[in-house]
């Protein structure tokens, strides 16, 4: 069962529901640490995409179509003839109805809001937005999962009375990123499953999931310097991916030579793929693509103490939450 599935749940839920349906979207939360801090809910556990990132998820998570169908197989992949940045950038994304624009939604999109390329808006596009807080805030509250949680239940609370269909995200990937699962996000989350389960009591179906775990990673600088060197040689453009996946772009005489370099360069810190055998849509994602098996793995931001993108299960299997109405 994928994040795929998360919109036909959604609108059994919202058919179902009493008062209304509240999502919440969490980035970065893995499974484990929803089931051990959602106490109250009934948690199952769905698959994130391929990679295991954002860009990829939610877009997937919201459309129910997978990276092949809506053209976003990564954070950076190549668009036309060069590369694009999914989240800060203008990529072509298909027109794809997403489940809050079928049903008319609130959002309250917070980080989202404040985004202008395609990537936001295929997310957000025919929904009643909720002004997002500034930038500074923001910012603050990624720093400290517990205020975090309180002032997205604080907006929450405001746009109950107003709507039958509400969405929210919630940013902890910063924070874990930095600091892993410490006891700040196990808090949080209990604390978003207290009010959870305090709408829910007040006839509310309350969904929560996320888009995809993390693990910690402490990249070799051998192997950054190797796979640096192997993008100079071989490829026709910068490599592209997510974390803890990345693909390379070689040259069209180059690509077994690249495929059979990559492999013997990163040796057992990863494992090595064609492109189509994961599902990655081509040409976007680079025919060569290197998947992360080992910390050591050559990640693009080598300052971050956890990552994701990967396919360990850690990464890949995600949480879908419910508290039902009057539980």
């Amino acid at each position: 069962m994928s994040l795929a599935e998360v919109p036909s749940r959604l609108e059994r839920a919202l058919g179902e529901a009493d008062r209304g349906l509240i999502v919440v979207a969490v980035d970065g939360l893995s499974s484990d640490v929803a089931k051990q801090s959602w106490l109250s809910a009934s948690v199952s556990t769905l698959s994130s995409t391929v990679p295991s990132t954002s860009a990829t998820a939610l877009l997937t998570a919201l459309t129910g179509v997978p990276a092949d169908v809506h053209r976003v197989p990564g954070t950076v992949y190549r668009n036309g003839s060069g590369l694009v940045h999914a989240i800060n950038g203008t990529p072509a994304v298909p027109h794809l109805p997403t489940v809050l624009e079928r049903h008319g939604a609130t959002v309250l999109a917070r980080e989202l809001d404040l985004m202008e390329g395609t990537w936001a808006q295929a997310l957000l596009r025919g929904c009643t937005r909720v002004p997002a807080p500034p930038r500074h805030k923001l910012t603050a509250q990624a720093e400290d999962p517990p205020l975090l949680v309180a002032n997205v239940v604080a907006d929450l609370d405001k746009a109950l009375p107003d709507a039958r269909f509400l969405w929210t995200y919630v940013n902890i990937d910063d924070h874990v990123h930095r600091n892993g699962y410490d006891e700040s996000v196990h808090e949080a989350m209990l604390r978003l499953d207290a009010h959870a389960s305090r709408w829910a009591a007040q006839g509310w179906t309350v969904v929560a999931h996320s888009d995809h775990g993390m693990v910690a990673v402490d990249p070799d600088p051998e192997l950054v310097e190797a796979w640096d060197a192997i993008v100079r040689e071989e490829c026709v453009i910068p490599s592209g991916g997510a974390g803890r996946l990345r693909w390379l772009y070689p040259r069209q005489d180059r690509l077994e030579a690249v495929f059979d370099r990559v492999a013997t360069t990163l040796g057992d810190a990863a494992t090595v793929h064609h492109a189509t055998d994961l599902g990655l849509p081509q040409p976007e994602a680079g025919p060569v693509v290197a998947v992360a098996a080992s910390p050591r793995f050559p990640v693009a931001d080598p300052s971050a103490k956890y990552g994701h993108g990967g396919l360990s299960r850690d990464e890949i299997d995600v949480p879908f939450a419910v508290w039902n109405a009057g539980q």
